[in-house]
């Protein structure tokens, strides 16, 4: 037996209803349609509860247990006790993405720009006949400088080279270029 009580409120919207005869504070009565209308629902191995809150009936006001103990006395009321019980609907999950697989995703879309930033060299104003390498480095340099989160040490690592060959070359080319020792020291202070 359900022992929550029913506020003023939820009895005026209940007694309101057209399905319910009667609500007190403890107790609800409902009208023969709507008990009939569950049992149907039982009958074709629908879910009862539906048709409570098809029929303006709220479950969170009701209460689950006291919905539960109301279809249970008219299952056995009526002989239904050996048909199914409800299959609740579930809903399709939705897949959310794990870290690993968003930087794999990340680390793709870094790649694929890399490459082709590569393939093109002039989208970097560099001659075609650049070394290979050299084109590399600044196509790395140039993914590390776009809006995507890229780890220049995972651009270096797909693409053969060693971090430090990389740090190296920058380092070389312009010692003193603030932008470069930033990019490759980041917590050191200028």
């Amino acid at each position: 037996m359900a022992t929550k009580k029913f506020t003023k409120n939820a009895q005026r919207v209940f007694n309101k209803n057209p399905n319910v005869l009667k609500c007190t504070q403890s107790k609800i009565t409902f009208t023969d349609e709507f008990v009939e209308k569950v049992i149907t629902a039982i009958k074709a191995g629908e879910d009862p509860y539906k048709v409570f809150t098809d029929n303006g009936i709220s479950l969170r006001i009701l209460g689950k247990t006291r919905a539960a103990g109301a279809i249970g006395l008219w299952r056995s009321k009526y002989g239904l006790e050996g048909l199914p019980r409800r299959q609740v609907a579930r809903g399709e999950k939705k897949h959310i993405e794990t870290t690993q697989e968003r930087h794999e995703r990340e680390m793709n879309a870094a790649i694929a720009y890399c490459d082709d930033l590569i393939n093109n060299p002039s989208k970097m104003d560099l001659d075609p006949s650049t070394d290979a390498d050299v084109i590399k480095f600044n196509a790395i340099k140039k993914t590390y400088e776009s809006d995507l989160p890229v780890i220049v040490k995972n651009l270096c690592t797909h693409y053969g080279y060693d971090y430090q060959e990389y740090y190296q070359y920058w380092k070389s080319i312009n010692p003193k270029q603030s932008s470069f020792v930033n990019i490759l020291n980041p917590h050191r202070k200028e």
